[in-house]
């Protein structure tokens, strides 16, 4: 596009340059004509005052010399001579009427006709008084008048002037002409060789665009050969059509599919390809359609038996294109073998129809399962409270009658059953975590861990509990499964650190690279063998003794369960008598006011 600009602006240029040297020939020629003309006008101008100053001068020196010859004796006022004067008188006001006309632009010229103006007037009237002194005999007064009008209005001098003047504006005028000739000279000179540098820079720039052009054509055909090329390889069957669905161009990839040579089998029609593999009306007429009305034919799927006697699923796509060398549009087709992809979907759609069936029996074993906490729930509790109240009956009855062994029996059934009950309440529990929906929302773990922290130090009975806790963020979960996660592993750091003068717990928090959070609660307890770390976190798995410390063995269970759900992980670690530390993880969560800065 910059390559475009740029070549109109300089065509532009030279186009104003052709213009310009072109026309400044001729305006310099029609200016050294006009100067001609007008030279010449003013050559003729000064002539004709040159002339008329002439005749003035004679006119004036005609009469006088017939006065002056009357005057001769023995020359008795001819009538020759007489007509003579007045002949000459007469014709002296036209000729300085003339003069005036031709020097009114010279302001100069004007003062000295003026002048001569007057003194030839003057001449005039002394001559009129010699003529009739003259006239009336006196021949000695005439002469007299006669030379007072030669003295005192002296005439040549004034002549000389006007002429004198005339012919220095004509050398003024001739000098300014030939000037003007040799800068049109210089003009034309500087004309003819600017024409001359013109003519070679057509001729180069002309040979450069040749050059140019043949180089892009040499390019775009180079283009063209890497485009059939790159057509060619492409493993996607590709084919070219004309307006009346006749193949001008296939691929190799379209020959392969359809049993065709794609150098001899041109002009083909498309009903013909592949016997008869494209012999479908409505798609006939749908390609029609995108050639002869500009339209467009997307993921057309159909299936096709090809050559190979395959029946394939592929999917057509057609679009017309503009030939560059041809007035007439064609047809791009193009044609996707979807055959694996549909046998893949098949495929897919048969194991989501047996998932379904998975999930309809998982459906029914969770029924089973609330059924069977119902059972739990109802069923097995009226027993155990029989067992309980019968308990306490026997030892109301026997009373003091009692003997120890009697009162160790009837304690340790309403031991039992009491833990009986309560393993039941916590693996009713266990079965509800693992089915109930998670309500998500911003949950904050501070409080979570506060409200833990109050709770469990009510149960430890005044101990010297040293709490390190970091700041910890807002994260997504459930909050009453969380919360239920934090009284867990609190509750049992309390409970492992009972035999602790000085008990220390600590909760922290860290980053993953991932971004994930990290909890952690340490304390200073009984701590754990490390082999049996994996058992930990299973259902009724214990690795101390009930004596030591109570419990039924299932509130890590409760915990890992939970972080499971909510798509963490949980482990721990541990020492013999030297404490524990058990981690958690969440997943990362964009939570606004999460005190992230804090930790």
């Amino acid at each position: 596009m910059i390559q475009r600009i740029g070549l109109r602006w300089r065509v532009a240029g030279l186009l104003v340059a052709v213009v310009v040297i072109v026309a400044l020939p001729y305006i310099v020629t029609r200016s050294s004509a006009e100067d001609a003309l007008e030279s010449r006008d003013w050559v003729t101008h000064t002539a004709e005052i040159k002339a008329s100053v002439y005749r003035l001068e004679a006119a004036l020196r005609d009469s006088e010399a017939s006065i002056y010859t009357m005057l001769v004796p023995g020359v008795n006022g001819d009538a020759v001579l007489n007509e003579r004067a007045i002949g000459a008188r007469k014709i002296i006001p036209g000729i300085l009427t003339n003069l005036r006309e031709m020097m009114r632009d010279n302001p100069a010229q004007m003062t000295r006709l003026g002048a001569l103006e007057a003194v030839a007037n003057g001449r005039l009237v002394l001559m009129d008084q010699a003529v009739k002194r003259l006239h009336g005999g006196d021949r000695a007064g005439a002469f007299t008048s006669m030379e007072d009008a030669r003295k005192l209005f002296a005439f040549r001098d004034l002549v000389v002037q006007v002429v004198n003047e005339e012919s220095g504006l004509l050398e003024a005028r001739r000098v300014h002409a030939q000037e003007l000739a040799a800068n049109n000279r210089i003009v034309l000179l500087i004309a003819a060789l600017a024409q001359i540098a013109l003519l070679g820079i057509v001729v180069v720039v002309s040979e450069r665009q040749i050059a140019i052009r043949l180089s892009a054509e040499s390019r775009m055909q180079e283009a063209v050969q890497r485009s059939l090329l790159i057509v060619q390889a492409v493993r996607e069957p590709i084919a070219m059509l004309d307006g009346d669905l006749c193949t001008l161009l296939v691929n190799t990839a379209f020959g392969e599919l359809y049993g065709m040579n794609s150098d001899r089998d041109r002009n083909l029609p498309l009903k013909d390809v592949g016997n008869g593999a494209w012999n479908d009306g409505a798609l006939l007429q749908r390609l029609s359609d995108v050639i002869a009305r500009d339209r467009e034919l997307w993921d057309y799927e159909m299936t096709q038996r090809t050559v190979d006697g395959i029946d394939r699923y592929v999917v057509i796509n057609a679009r017309r294109i503009e030939q560059p060398d041809s007035k007439a549009p064609a047809l791009l087709l193009t044609v996707s073998d979807i055959t694996a992809r549909a046998l893949v979907e098949q495929k897919v759609n048969e194991l989501n129809r047996q998932l379904e069936g998975k999930v309809e029996q998982i459906s029914d074993v969770n029924r089973e399962l609330e059924a069977f906490s119902y059972s739990v729930s109802h069923d097995l509790r009226a027993p155990l409270r029989h067992i309980s109240g019968f308990a306490g009956k026997l030892e109301t009855q026997l009373g003091d009658k009692a003997d120890d062994r009697t009162r160790h029996y009837i304690d340790v059934i309403s031991s039992s059953s009491r833990r009986m009950a309560q393993l039941i309440d916590d693996l009713l529990v266990f079965s509800r975590l693992g089915r109930g929906a998670l309500r998500l929302q911003p949950v904050d773990m501070q409080s979570l861990v506060e409200e833990a922290q109050a709770l469990v130090e009510t149960e430890a009975q005044g101990r010297r509990i040293d709490w390190r806790i970091a700041p910890l963020p807002i994260v997504v979960g459930d909050e009453n499964m969380l919360r239920t996660v934090w009284q867990n592993l609190l509750g049992n750091a309390v409970k492992y650190t009972a035999n602790r003068e000085h008990t220390r717990i600590e909760v922290r928090l860290d980053r993953t690279s991932s971004g994930d959070y990290e909890f952690a609660v340490s304390d200073n307890g009984a701590g754990f063998d490390m082999q049996y770390a994996g058992k930990l976190f299973g259902v009724f798995q214990r690795l101390h003794r009930a004596s030591e410390f109570p419990g039924n063995g299932i509130g890590l269970a409760n915990v890992r369960r939970i972080i499971a759900r909510h798509g963490g992980r949980t482990w721990a670690e541990g020492e013999i008598d030297r404490g524990a530390t058990f981690h958690f993880s969440l997943p990362a969560s964009d939570v606004p006011g999460s005190r992230m800065g804090d930790t």
